[in-house]
């Protein structure tokens, strides 16, 4: 049908062109005979080239698998190298030679080498700094003491504390340098100190020798105290010198005394 419609246009066109304004009647007799021819035509174009069916392959039959013996299969692949199928490794890239030679240092081993040292030296001085200690509380005087009010306790104001330092420690000094007189002194002062540790008398600071003498009337050392006593005021308020035999001699009177306080 498409072709019949085209054919009409075509010779309408035609006619048109070739009669330049001719008669119209018998223009439209001439179109009405190719109408009538144009099914004629249509129906020998279809007879001449008929409608195409879609293709359809036959039917394969199936393939029947054969069996490959393994000796058979050996001597088919056996000469075959399959090594020149694999892909090569790539070559790896040699770093190029430097002509200067490399200033980079390394200071890792640096670093800890002076971080052990560091810590080896902080620990000498630690040890020289304890070691320093020691030394100067031995090298530090020995009757050197703190009272409880906060004085200072010397030999100036021995008597006033006499419960508060240890007398035995100034005894060695003063007979290390020979001082026998403060020497006697002191073993005086043990002595008050004992008896007034036994409480036969009642220590005062304030008292004198006179009062101690009065509180050990009655005490089985009396006689010994009192002895001991005028022995040490002699020396001491009557500033007679005491030489190194008068003091050795009565030095075993007052240490019998303290042992049998």
């Amino acid at each position: 049908m498409r072709i019949k419609y085209i054919l009409v246009c075509f010779l309408f066109s035609n006619l048109l062109l070739a009669q330049g304004g001719g008669i119209w009647g018998d223009s439209l007799s001439e179109i009405e005979v190719l109408a009538d021819t144009i099914p004629v035509l249509d129906q020998e174009i279809m007879e001449e080239y008929p409608e195409r069916q879609p293709y359809s392959p036959p039917s394969l039959e199936p393939i029947a698998l054969q069996e490959v013996q393994e000796k058979d299969w050996e001597e088919a692949v056996g000469g075959l190298d399959y090594s020149k199928d694999q892909p090569k490794p790539p070559k790896e890239r040699k770093k190029p030679a430097s002509s200067e030679p490399s200033t980079a240092y390394d200071w890792t081993g640096w670093t800890q080498g002076l971080g052990t040292f560091l810590q080896i030296l902080a620990i000498l001085l630690a040890l020289g700094m304890i070691a320093y200690g020691i030394y100067w509380m031995m090298q530090a005087p020995r009757n050197r003491s703190i009272s409880k009010d906060g004085t200072e306790i010397t030999l100036a104001n021995l008597d006033a504390y006499i419960h508060e330092t240890d007398l035995e420690r100034f005894l060695r000094e003063a007979l290390a340098a020979s001082n026998w007189t403060l020497a006697l002194r002191l073993y005086f002062l043990q002595v008050i100190k004992q008896l007034s540790v036994k409480e036969a008398i009642v220590w005062s600071k304030e008292k004198t020798n006179r009062d101690y003498l009065r509180e050990m009337r009655t005490h089985p050392l009396h006689t010994e105290f009192r002895d001991a006593t005028q022995q040490y005021e002699q020396v001491w308020y009557g500033n007679q010198p005491l030489s190194a035999e008068a003091f050795t001699r009565l030095e075993p009177e007052f240490k019998r005394l303290l042992e049998e306080i």
